[in-house]
């Protein structure tokens, strides 16, 4: 047979489900337990079942209103058991891949260490603190390939839901690195439960970055992904929403240029905006983890702009 002709019939034969879909594209099964987090399923993704993921305790099986559904795996700390929670901050990290590499380490990290890092973040801040996956990221299901995507942040969002409605909460502060700066970007067009958002080293404008590097694409290779900037609503937001862009403009991975847009935008929408200069660790000057907590934890305590703004000069990582 002809080769492009077998090329033709395998395509319709993997159409018809008759032909067994690559390796490559099957996600790995998920893990409920303690162990080490997987490359593979970082790889090629995670798959679960409500059923599989109700029997961990802390994650939920979050649905988006498109259907699409995954098992988010969170991690709490300085709650009270059986106590609501009115407020808490969420951490969002970034992004555990560049490329079609996991980051170094990532395979070394388990859920009993993410809550150990959960207890420590949540020590500095000091109020209710959750460490939030996203999909196909520490341990969650889904598929991490997808990042900065629509699907992605609809099912954050639907995980924040089940989380509220678990715990109690009824305002967010959401603080955010990276790509998870991108999904509390894109949370400000959507809901109207945040109070306070720190978009940390934030990939806000996807476009504007790839763009910027000459690219077609995002690195995922993806070119449709979400732009808060351009779905931002005013009528969505909470009356006290206050929004934290923090950036160092030497920045090499996110240049700062790319992260103000954001600012830009919520100013002329008369949110209550600052762009927040400090000064990232790492060799690409990227990671403004600890500082976007302090931020996030200080606005949710209430303390006014001013003494926010005085207490960040200087901060670092």
């Amino acid at each position: 047979m002809h080769r492009s002709l077998r090329r033709l019939c395998a395509a319709v034969l993997l159409c018809a489900g008759l032909l067994a879909a690559p390796t490559w594209a099957q996600r790995v099964p998920f893990n409920p337990g303690d162990d080490n987090f997987s490359a593979d399923g970082l790889l090629k993704g995670v798959s679960a079942t409500a059923q599989q993921c109700a029997a961990v305790p802390n994650a939920v099986w979050a649905q988006a209103s498109t259907g699409d559904a995954e098992c988010i795996r969170y991690w709490v700390a300085g709650f009270t058991p059986g106590v609501p929670a009115p407020r808490a901050l969420v951490y969002i990290p970034g992004d555990q891949m560049a490329f079609d590499q996991p980051d170094p380490g990532y395979t070394r990290r388990n859920p009993r260490n993410l809550q150990a890092a959960a207890n420590d973040m949540q020590a500095r801040a000091g109020v209710p603190f959750i460490l939030l996956s996203r999909p196909g990221m520490f341990g969650s299901s889904g598929d991490h390939r997808e990042r900065r995507r629509e699907g992605e942040v609809r099912i954050v969002s639907a995980a924040l839901d089940q989380i509220k409605a678990r715990h109690g909460i009824q305002a967010w502060s959401l603080a955010g690195l990276s790509g998870g700066g991108h999904t509390v970007a894109a949370l400000l067009g959507w809901r109207s439960d945040i109070v306070c958002a720190v978009a940390a080293s934030s990939v806000s404008s996807p476009r504007l970055r790839w763009q910027g590097m000459g690219r077609t694409t995002d690195l995922t290779g993806h070119a449709d992904s979400y732009e808060p900037v351009d779905h931002l609503k005013r009528e969505v937001f909470h009356p006290e929403l206050r929004v934290f862009v923090l950036g160092d403009p030497q920045d090499s991975n996110v240049v700062f240029v790319t992260q103000t847009p954001l600012a830009d935008k919520l100013k002329t929408l008369g949110a209550a905006v600052e762009v927040v200069q400090a000064e990232g660790t790492g060799p690409q000057r990227h990671f403004l983890g600890d500082s976007s907590q302090r931020l996030g934890a200080m606005c949710l305590r209430g303390l006014p702009t001013p003494q926010i703004l005085q207490a960040a000069r200087g901060m670092k990582g």
